[in-house]
């Protein structure tokens, strides 16, 4: 018989409460998650059964997604014991993997908030096909525009997925968040354009290197060094080069050198 949607709530919250409290023995832990995975995989095998529309397979599908959306919450706590921290996590990765497709849904409510968001893209990874990776990719990026956060966790996370991938968009993605507001994200995408190595980026560092309001001396320094391993030919920006040289580098008009 199904849960009541308050009962059925009540139940989720529970489990969730005993798989992120960091001082619980790692066999509550276990215990929780495979009641989680119980329900989830439960209710969506109801909900497939009912017509699409009908109020019963909407709660049902409703109470999965709950689920798998606690499930999800496991990975932003930190267990006391390091040890078990990562083998629970590591086990959960691989359960709600062999899920597939049923997770992609709660996956992208549940990266709206929250913080720790490395190990639901690991899951994306596995299991999304380009499209729907984009999707939830496209709406992580409305939700963390290159604008302050008083917490960058989530976005330098989504930031390290993106750069990853092999696409044309992750230039343009990167080269966007040279304007966020926080030091280590800039630093971040100026660093992932330099390994990626892709010269047409150039223009982006060139421009970034030369911002007012750029005043971070180890990302400028970091852009010299790029462009200086790189060997890319800076002809056309000799000028700006020449006005951020500092005493480690050298700049014959066209190639940049370490000292």
């Amino acid at each position: 018989m199904l849960f009541g949607s308050g009962r059925g709530k009540t139940r989720v919250e529970k489990l969730t409460k005993r798989i992120t409290n960091q001082y619980n023995q790692s066999v509550d832990r276990y215990g929780a998650m495979e009641d989680l995975l119980k329900l989830g995989a439960q209710s969506w095998e109801k909900a497939e059964k009912l017509a699409e529309g009908s109020p019963e397979r909407e709660a049902l599908e409703r109470q999965s997604e709950d689920a798998y959306v606690a499930l999800l919450k496991r990975f932003e706590m930190n267990a006391s014991k390091s040890i078990d921290d990562e083998e629970e996590k590591g086990w959960l990765y691989n359960r709600l993997s062999a899920i597939g497709k049923p997770l992609l849904g709660p996956i992208k409510r549940f990266c709206k908030d929250a913080d720790g968001i490395a190990w639901a893209l690991r899951i994306v990874e596995d299991v999304a096909n380009e499209r729907e990776e984009w999707e939830i990719l496209d709406a992580l990026l409305e939700f963390h525009p290159p604008v302050y956060e008083r917490d960058p966790s989530a976005k330098l996370q989504m930031l390290t997925h993106i750069k990853e991938i092999e696409d044309e968009r992750v230039r343009e993605i990167l080269s966007s968040y040279l304007d966020d507001p926080d030091e280590n994200v800039r630093f971040f995408c100026v660093d992932a354009l330099i390994t990626n190595a892709e010269e047409q980026a150039k223009g982006a560092l060139i421009k970034h290197l030369d911002a007012a309001g750029e005043d971070s001396v180890r990302l400028c320094s970091r852009i010299l060094d790029g462009f200086a391993d790189l060997g890319w030919d800076l002809s056309e920006h000799a000028a700006v080069i020449r006005k951020h040289l500092d005493d480690d580098h050298a700049f014959d008009g066209k190639m940049l050198t370490r000292r």
